[in-house]
């Protein structure tokens, strides 16, 4: 039988170590890095950043978890959660009945549906009401995709970033664009853009959801203990400020 020294326990305990800390949990978060102030590139960088980013590094530092964020196409984000490609989806998607019967949706963040509209329609465009017979700009496989496509008499023109439909209204081509309110009021501080305004009211309140498997319950567990607990905590509302100050209220 082999004598344990006291040199042996010690490098024992020093790989022991090793391997704890090293083998720290990592989740692997789906993102769809062009949704300014949730998360984007600022230009000529690499580095993706915004709330959605703050806040699931947050929840994964509040629970042990290191993070790898890989970033995707919109309409990839459920699917790659569901063959758990990634652990979580965090890409200001919005919760609906149709996708909470397929996946585990932790509400974050409430938001709801906006419109930029043309400054030189704005003495006829109001409201929703006003809508009908118009051609809307919106991001494909989205809400605010299905809002404009149920108007009645309008056209819609979907594109896979919200830039695109931005710049599409920059250049007249379409008359109004509907997304998410508080991407609205970010691009319009942000671009200083006297060609659009935003319509004051929100046509829709609509809850943000983190994405998980419903087979993953351990993982969609940590993702509630560590957002319960940020909120507890301030560190929710100091990222709400860092990103949220200088536009309207949530």
């Amino acid at each position: 039988m082999r004598l344990i020294t006291k040199a042996t326990l010690l490098g024992l305990t020093l790989f022991s170590a090793s391997v704890f800390a090293s083998g720290q949990k990592t989740l692997k978060v789906g993102i769809e890095d062009s949704i300014a102030p949730f998360e984007f590139r600022e230009k000529g960088s690499t580095e993706v950043i915004g709330f959605d980013v703050d806040i699931i590094k947050a929840i994964a530092k509040e629970q042990g978890f290191a993070v790898e964020i890989t970033n995707m196409p919109f309409d990839a984000l459920l699917p790659s959660v569901l063959t758990e490609q990634v652990d979580v989806a965090i890409s200001s998607y919005s919760i609906t009945e149709e996708r909470a019967q397929i996946v585990k949706l932790e509400p974050y963040y409430d938001s709801g549906l906006g419109v930029l509209v043309r400054t030189d329609l704005l003495k006829d465009i109001h409201s929703s009401y006003d809508l009908q017979g118009r051609t809307i700009c919106a991001k494909s496989g989205t809400t605010g995709s299905y809002f404009a496509e149920n108007i009645k008499k309008s056209k819609t023109k979907n594109y896979l970033t919200e830039i695109e439909a931005f710049m599409s209204i920059d250049k007249g081509e379409c008359d109004v664009v509907i997304i998410d309110k508080p991407v609205l009021e970010y691009y319009h501080v942000r671009s200083h853009d006297d060609k659009t305004a935003v319509l004051k009211d929100k046509l829709t309140f609509e809850q943000y959801g983190i994405v998980t498997s419903k087979n993953k319950g351990e993982i969609s567990d940590n993702i509630a203990e560590g957002l319960k607990k940020i909120r507890k905590n301030g560190i929710y509302d100091q990222i709400y400020r860092k990103w949220f100050e200088n536009t309207s209220n949530k």
